[in-house]
């Protein structure tokens, strides 16, 4: 009889059926679920058909969860969103299962917690400062100058993050989340990028690709990334990275370091960097598969990203099944292009190169996410997409060209 993995699941970087598709062979899946949560009420019927439910509100009592996890016979359990971190530890250290204990859960989800603690470690980390009221934000200001970054302490996916650069700017945006109930906040540093680092055709930020077992820490790869859409929004990733291997060989040696400061010992992570004139400096870690890199990585090499995550949830103590012993070499470069609206838009008009977008080489899916009347926002961050084109290229000179096609072919309209 197959094990039971149970997944603390929500909105975040994998979907149900991808959960599903990754355990066949190896463990039936126990899904616990708020359904509650817009994502889980969104797909409780593909939920139902990829594994048991177990429901958790927030009003359910841990220990009844714990006892119907016990009941099933729970050998393994994960999450793939950093708003169950924190859940998924308490039930791991209640059941005795492998995760992230409580603590190194709490400094994970946390951006304050996590970079205190890395800054306390000696890791590269940007100037910080907590802003949880108005009363703050002098002191904060002062704390990691201009130009800053603005953003909740907790959050994903580029959520409600904004570039500041004055005084004056700084106060009216970090009043403005405190109001609307983002807060408490963090304020940082803007670190101030190398394009030269990647190439100039390239973004000046990375992601490190890492699962851990113990001791030994397997890292995947170095995930590219397109540049940034103001503010802070991602417009694409790319897999493998443009990095030459002295500046590769710091990311990823930054990345263990990290890793070992926040005392992460399981499960799969995605580390991200700024590529500055002084080096790589580290934007933060997280505790889970990142967003995009179990389909980007599978494409480039062949390895299922999300298996190994299963895989080494369900190991207890011993060598991750699937152990990879150096970065994966990847024989083809393969990508996503994303289509954020502009801040100013409120609505999707009009979509149109879809089928040329479709026939440009390389390009093997064109995913319309928002259709002509609905509605964008773009503080919704990676939710906010309206397009995503998911293809592969030989190599970085042909990435290049097909993603220059692809912007003159697909074109997505908006009413401001």
């Amino acid at each position: 009889m197959p094990e039971r993995l149970a997944v603390v699941y929500d909105n975040g970087a994998v979907s149900p059926v991808e959960i599903a598709h990754a355990a066949t062979g190896l463990c039936d899946i126990v899904l616990v679920v708020d359904p509650g949560s817009p994502a889980v009420a969104a797909s409780l019927p593909v939920l139902e058909r990829a594994g048991t439910l177990v429901r958790h509100t927030a009003d359910t009592p841990p220990e009844a969860t714990v006892e119907r996890l016990r009941a099933l016979g729970t050998a393994g359990i994960t999450t793939f969103t950093d708003a169950r971190l924190d859940l998924t530890a308490h039930l791991a250290r209640a059941l005795g299962l492998r995760f992230h204990t409580p603590e190194v859960a709490a400094a994970l989800g946390d951006k304050l917690r996590q970079r205190t603690r890395l800054a306390a470690a000696g890791a590269p980390v940007v100037r910080f400062a907590e802003l949880s009221h108005a009363g703050d934000t002098a002191a904060a200001l002062a704390a990691v100058g201009l130009p800053a970054v603005l953003k909740p302490r907790r959050g994903a996916g580029s959520r409600a993050t904004f570039p500041v650069g004055s005084a004056t700017e700084f106060h009216r945006v970090a009043a403005g989340l405190l109001a609307a109930g983002e807060g408490p906040l963090i304020a940082e540093e803007r670190l101030l990028g190398d394009p030269a680092v990647a190439g100039p055709r390239w973004g000046d930020y990375v992601s490190v690709e890492s699962v851990v077992d113990g001791e030994h820490v397997t890292h995947l790869g170095i995930t590219g990334k397109l540049p940034l859409v103001e503010p802070f929004r991602e417009s694409g990733v790319f897999f493998p990275s443009t990095l030459d291997e002295p500046v590769a060989a710091r990311v990823l040696a930054h990345t263990e370091e990290a890793l070992r400061a926040l005392g992460v010992t399981s499960g799969v992570t995605h580390t991200e960097f700024k590529l500055t004139p002084d080096g790589p400096r580290l934007i933060e870690v997280n505790g889970r598969l990142g967003g995009f890199v179990n389909d980007l990585v599978g494409r480039a090499t062949g390895v299922n990203v999300l298996r190994l995550a299963l895989e080494n949830a369900l190991t207890t103590g011993a060598p991750v099944p699937r152990r990879l012993d150096a970065p994966t070499a990847a024989p083809r470069v393969t990508f996503q292009r994303f289509a954020p609206p502009p801040v100013a838009a409120t609505t999707v008009t009009g979509i149109t190169g879809r089928k040329e977008a479709r026939r440009l080489p390389g390009v093997a899916r064109v995913e319309i996410v928002r259709r002509p009347g609905d509605p964008v926002d773009w503080r919704q961050g990676t939710q906010a997409f309206t397009a995503i084109v998911y293809g592969e290229a030989p190599g970085h000179e042909a990435l290049d060209k097909t993603l220059a096609a692809l912007d003159d072919t697909l074109r997505v309209d908006y009413d401001a």
